[in-house]
């Protein structure tokens, strides 16, 4: 895959299931903010489910098997991204789901030419399924597909402000730290992602910058103030 054909910036955006948990407003306004930087910039999507399900807590809670949690948490993210699809038509954002969990009545599958075929056609591609495999996160997956889509960088989109020397939820004392190495991120264990999406990222030297899915015009300021949320490289 390769950008040559386009001079937009190709982002990879991982989104919290929490951006549907209530109301569809901030997905519209997440439309709004896409087609204001369309010009520029190009998206594909990975969203995670756990407003519909956590596979590590209710998977315990109901005492099933972890596998079995996990691809249950793999379906959420299809219900999420073809919610968010809707969204998106309803607002004339042309938009195709891929899905790495076969349901062919739903999605197409996630395949290099169903990719390019979106991406040519200028569509936002929205990624369900995860890695179409239990015990691999949607963190992991936004990497996955990033590396496959060539990605200039990954946007994690959350809910805080950026890369914390610990959780700020959490911890009051905790201090936002707006550039970090990924020898830094390794050797502090901060908790940018889970190990496996940032062994991944770190080996092919993938930028991420993380911020606050929910602060005003947060696509805009990351495509265009550098200083926004924390940059992960």
């Amino acid at each position: 895959m390769t950008h040559a054909s386009s001079p937009k910036r190709l982002i990879l955006l991982k989104l919290t299931g929490d951006i549907l948990a209530e109301q569809q407003n901030q997905a519209v306004e997440l439309v709004t903010q896409i087609k204001q930087l369309s010009s520029t910039h190009q998206f594909a999507i990975v969203i995670g489910g756990g407003n519909f399900w956590r596979g590590n807590q209710q998977g315990q809670q109901f005492k099933i098997k972890a596998a079995v949690a996990h691809q249950v948490g793999l379906l959420a993210t299809v219900m999420n991204a073809l919610i968010l699809q809707e969204i998106f038509w309803q607002h004339d954002l042309p938009t195709t789901v891929l899905s790495a969990v076969d349901c062919p009545r739903i999605a197409a599958p996630v395949s290099n030419n169903n990719i390019r075929t979106a991406l040519n056609q200028a569509h936002c591609l929205i990624f369900a399924g995860g890695t179409g495999e239990p015990f691999f996160s949607t963190d992991t997956a936004a990497v996955v597909r990033a590396l496959q889509i060539n990605a200039h960088e990954i946007w994690k989109a959350t809910n805080v402000s950026g890369i914390f020397t610990a959780d700020p939820r959490l911890d009051p004392q905790a201090k936002l730290l707006k550039q970090v190495s990924y020898q830094m991120a390794l050797a502090q264990n901060l908790q940018v992602m889970d190990q496996t999406a940032f062994i991944l990222a770190s080996a092919h030297q993938l930028p991420i910058r993380v911020f606050d899915l929910f602060a005003p015009a947060a696509l805009v300021q990351a495509a265009q103030n550098s200083d926004f949320g924390s940059l992960l490289s």
